[in-house]
């Protein structure tokens, strides 16, 4: 039986779908299964996955199903899994020809949850590849080939990781309990912190195993309109919510990259495509995820001194956003001023 299935989850990509599936067909380890999921598309790929399907019956199994969203995908595919561990590929993206073998057997040998290796970044048009080693090199530094402990301080270095699914092999039981939301994005966040929180032992390798696209058109990633931002917003408030049910010692540096999740939220909102009024509403949703984290204020506040690089003004207001006491009337202050300046783009 294969050890590890690769999840590709499919909607308006008949651009890229191709040269993902044939990155995955070249691999050097043939200790695989690809589950391709039609998440509704309109376009042509259904006939692209039969093509695939047809040609390829031992390797790439094909599913379709009724559009809902990256998180559906996620919900569909890891339920229906049935080998020990998964990656996910984006359809736009391709793995390298050594990418399974690396990751598979660094698992194996450290007997990790999650093995994360780097990537290599694309632009559309362009045949430069740019080395990203998956992590914030400005607030740590990792060690290739070294096993990392639930519950030691290294262990917080991990979530400096790029939540993205580029080059991560999970082991298939750690995600199967967590419930994906659909029709929204970032919902690989979701995956990266759920897993990580339950994980006992995570491997890195500073080895590029994931060719990442990053300037596609239609990335929802860069997707700033009224819809797409209260969509985020649930996401990691269900990130919150499931947190809590995960594990009792949820080690603090989680409880400080969801403060810098709110954060970049915030500065999203100030390009937010809507009207006034779905800003305003928009702003009060975020809120609440803000009131949420305060609980976990004393926790965030000693990381966020040792990490923030804002500027003073910035860091007594972000402060006063932890106290339980004083967020509301910081963020209504904020609130009242973000409101004021908003000016909705003229439509076409």
């Amino acid at each position: 039986m294969a050890q590890v299935t690769i999840i590709v989850p499919i909607y308006k990509v008949e651009k890229y779908l191709r040269d993902c599936f044939d990155s995955l067909l070249k691999q050097s380890s043939d200790d695989f299964t690809v589950l391709a999921v039609n998440d509704g598309s309109p376009d042509g790929c259904d006939e692209i996955i039969k093509e695939y399907v047809s040609a390829h019956r031992n390797k790439i199994q094909g599913i379709k199903k009724e559009n809902g969203g990256y998180g559906s995908v996620l919900q569909l595919a890891i339920k229906e899994c049935r080998t020990p561990y998964f990656l996910v590929c984006d359809p736009d993206d391709t793995l390298q020809p050594k990418a399974v073998e690396t990751l598979l057997r660094l698992a194996k040998v450290s007997r990790a949850d999650i093995t994360i290796g780097a990537k290599l970044i694309m632009k559309e048009g362009q045949d430069i590849r740019e080395y990203d080693a998956a992590y914030n090199k400005a607030y740590t530094r990792l060690k290739t080939n070294t096993v990392y402990n639930s519950g030691t301080q290294d262990f917080n270095d991990l979530f400096f990781i790029d939540p993205s699914p580029h080059a991560k092999l999970y082991r298939t039981d750690l995600a199967r309990d967590i419930n994906f939301p659909e029709h929204v994005s970032y919902t690989d966040n979701m995956l990266f912190y759920l897993s990580l929180l339950k994980a006992e032992k995570v491997i890195y390798t500073d080895e590029p195993l994931a060719d990442y696209l990053v300037n596609r058109t239609g990335n929802t990633m860069t997707d700033i309109s009224y819809p797409a931002m209260n969509g985020q917003i649930m996401v990691f408030k269900s990130i919150l919510i499931q947190a809590e049910n995960t594990r009792s010692n949820i080690p603090d540096m989680f409880w400080y990259r969801m403060f810098e999740s709110f954060k970049f939220m915030l500065y999203q909102m100030k390009r937010m495509d809507g009207t006034k009024a779905q800003y305003e509403e928009t702003m009060n949703y975020l809120e609440t995820y803000l009131e949420k984290l305060t609980s976990y204020g004393k926790a965030i506040k000693p990381l966020y001194k040792k990490y923030s690089k804002s500027a003073i003004v910035e860091r007594l207001r972000d402060e006063a956003m932890m106290s339980p006491k004083r967020y509301a009337s910081t963020f209504e202050g904020l609130k009242i001023r973000l409101v004021a300046e908003f000016k909705e783009k003229a439509k076409a």
